[in-house]
């Protein structure tokens, strides 16, 4: 279906809001690039946490809003910025006074501490099963269902007290953008472990994990209202961002549009939308993602929800570039690295690292277990090569649990700073025995995030004007959406790489 109410040269842009560093994107409606802009994230990380200061994703969104505003306006396009989307970090949740200050950091997805507290929260609904009922699906270390556990023990009654909202990483980015604080959308929702998966609406029986009733009934306040109309702007751009951000003339500012979890926004980022359809995010986690009709028939995943409709099977790794970091290198020279390790025989003649730099649950892996077998190489090409290769090991692993979830596999897209390297591709190709579609694009979630704000757009419009045929996310998709030629296995690694597959299991 063809674009038919915005005007032809219209901008929309993708917030891409992660722990390595915040991204905004501008991209034309046939999908290039206009404008674009990349900053760091600074953690805290001390005593095994991995927690976010709120104050400096307000400077991140007013640093970008100024970034991309001076673009425009060097291009003399700022009218033409008519909308954008937001993608965030899944599970990653702060909280916010009345005036959307700090009451405490945002607690990471990757956070080491949460397991004991996931635990208790468990134990306390009645196990798994209970949960399940609940829910309609599992309740993972990473939900911020575990934060609230963690904050009884941790956060003063009086802090409790005066949190106004709860806000997941991309409602409070959202709120930072737009002054609204008060909505949350059906995917940020469902990455809580507080949302009833089929109604799509907040399970307030799941906040028992909690002891203390007052709290409870605090944290019951503090949930922003679920969005379930993708298709209308949450709010338009702050004027008080846009005016300290440099903004001039009389242009109307952009909508924005309700956010997106990182893994949904890669997701749809990747052109996964529909059952069958499988997107692997090679970032600071390692993720393998899945658009699906219903529920996944096993725990072994994540589930959650798309903005659109359908279900969001995921299977997340902390150690993605965290642990190819540790093996290469903050700054490596990557060219050089992928030609030392394509002169290096596949399976690198035996040499192996485990890659669990951090815990991985979904592995049953509850301590750290990194370490080379049967000894630590010097020769920077091995110790790449034997790197992706575990890598694609974890990868694999999730892409079966989705099969063995009842997912019929038609599609693999891949994205992420790693997918940057063909041998990585052509390694991972070669173990799942299956072509690999690769993005034009570098930045999958702020693509995605995008995406979903054009279909918003687009489809608000049409309302305004009229029009009653719909444009839909696959719509979107096929309209700034692109890839390169696809990856195909190399049919002589497929027999090392699927042994070794078994062999890392």
């Amino acid at each position: 279906m063809p674009i038919r109410s915005l005007a032809p040269d219209s901008i929309i842009t993708g917030w891409d809001f992660s722990t390595g560093s915040v991204k905004c994107v501008a991209f034309d409606l046939q999908g290039n690039v206009v404008a674009s802009c990349r900053f760091p994230t600074d953690l805290w990380t001390e005593d095994g946490v991995s927690e976010f200061n709120l104050m400096l994703l307000e400077g991140q969104v007013h640093t970008t809003v100024r970034a991309i505003v001076h673009q425009l306006n060097q291009l003399g396009r700022l009218s033409d910025w008519v909308a954008g989307g937001i993608s965030a970090t899944h599970h990653t949740s702060g909280r916010v006074d009345a005036l959307g200050n700090q009451i405490r950091r945002m607690i990471c997805w990757n956070d080491q501490t949460l397991a004991a507290y996931h635990a208790k929260g468990i134990t306390r609904l009645g196990g798994e099963d209970a949960v399940r009922a609940l829910l309609g699906g599992p309740w993972a270390i990473r939900y911020s269902l575990s934060h609230l556990v963690k904050d009884e023990e941790t956060l003063t009654h009086a802090d409790w007290q005066r949190t106004r909202w709860l806000v997941p990483h991309g409602c409070a980015a959202l709120g930072y953008l737009t002054g609204n604080w008060g909505s949350i959308s059906i995917s940020t929702a469902a990455s809580t472990g507080m949302m009833q998966l089929e109604q799509n609406e907040w399970c307030e029986p799941i906040l028992n994990c909690i002891q203390d009733k007052n709290l409870r009934q605090f944290a019951w306040q503090s949930l922003p209202a679920i969005q379930h109309d993708m298709n209308l702007p949450v709010s338009a751009l702050s004027p008080h961002v846009a005016s300290a951000a440099g903004w001039q003339g009389d242009a109307k500012l952009p909508f924005v549009f309700p956010t997106l979890d990182d893994q949904a926004a890669g997701l749809v980022g990747g052109g996964a939308v529909e059952a069958g359809q499988v997107a692997v995010i090679l970032g600071n986690s390692a993720v393998v993602n899945s658009s699906a009709s219903a529920a996944p028939g096993t725990d072994a995943l994540d589930a959650m929800k798309l903005n659109w409709g359908p279900w969001l099977w995921m299977r997340c790794y902390s150690n993605g570039a965290q642990f190819l970091d540790r093996i290469v290198g903050h700054h490596p020279d990557w060219q050089a690295l992928e030609q030392a390790a394509r002169k290096v025989p596949p399976g690198c003649e035996g040499i192996r690292v485990s890659p669990f730099v951090l815990t991985e649950p979904s592995l049953g892996i509850h301590e750290p277990r990194f370490g080379w077998s049967p000894s630590e190489p010097s020769d920077a090409g091995v110790r790449f090569r034997a790197a992706l290769e575990s890598l694609a090991c974890l990868i694999t692993l999730g892409v079966q649990a989705h099969q063995q979830a009842g997912q019929q596999i038609r599609q693999i897209t891949v994205s992420g700073g790693i997918a940057r390297s063909q041998l990585m591709l052509e390694i991972l190709a070669s173990m799942l025995n299956m072509p690999l579609l690769q993005l034009e694009s570098d930045e999958g979630p702020a693509l995605g995030a995008a995406v979903v704000a054009l279909a918003g757009a687009e489809s608000y419009q049409r309302t305004a004007q009229g029009i009653t045929e719909p444009f839909t996310v696959q719509d979107a998709v096929a309209a700034i959406v692109k890839f390169k030629q696809p990856v195909a296995a190399n049919p002589e690694w497929v027999s090392t790489y699927q042994q070794m597959a078994r062999d890392f299991l």
